[in-house]
């Protein structure tokens, strides 16, 4: 498969304490320096490589979701296309910009609403919900990844019926990479 993997944004609202952009959830000056792509340089992009099959919006060096453009960028590709986010950003009409695209959306959600941001530091749950709402209502294709650590593992069945009850397709733990099974 002939696959492109990018990274929207080197900024990120939250400061998980193993990301290599923080030390323990401070933010670390240098580590990478912040900018978002652009329009031109995802198309320069597009055009290299015109026999794409499937293009990867990662979260590892920054959210997509914190590109002002990201829905420009997403409606940019023209084939099988995926996003990981902490899912706090982004508006209602981003979400379902996204969404009318066919774009499957891994929501980095690590247990329920009282642990959550022991890990995804900064993240608000009320919008990861909305967030997560607007894209699925709007016919987008979600999937909750939940990493499980001492303080959430709890609540493991009670965030997989979370998914399930607000229309999530599917529910990793610790990972999961494809869209292909929903």
């Amino acid at each position: 498969m002939k696959q492109l993997h990018v990274e929207a944004s080197t900024y990120c609202n939250a400061r998980c304490p193993l990301c290599p952009r923080s030390l323990y959830g401070y933010k670390v000056e240098g580590v990478y320096p912040e900018m978002h792509l652009t329009k031109d340089k995802l198309q320069v992009a597009l055009d290299r490589f015109p026999e794409l099959e499937y293009v990867y919006f990662n979260g590892h060096l920054g959210d997509p979701m914190m590109n002002p453009n990201i829905a420009d960028l997403v409606e940019m590709t023209k084939c099988n296309t995926d996003m990981t986010t902490n899912g706090s950003l982004g508006t209602q009409k981003s979400w379902e910009r996204i969404a009318q695209h066919n774009v499957g959306v891994r929501f980095s959600i690590d247990g329920l609403e009282d642990t959550n941001h022991l890990y995804r530091r900064n993240v608000q749950w009320h919008k990861v919900m909305e967030n997560a709402k607007a894209f699925i209502e709007a016919g987008g294709l979600a999937r909750w990844r939940m990493l499980v650590f001492k303080h959430n593992a709890h609540q493991l069945e009670e965030a997989e019926q979370l998914s399930k009850d607000m229309g999530f397709g599917a529910f990793d733990i610790n990972g999961g990479y494809t869209f292909s099974a929903i």
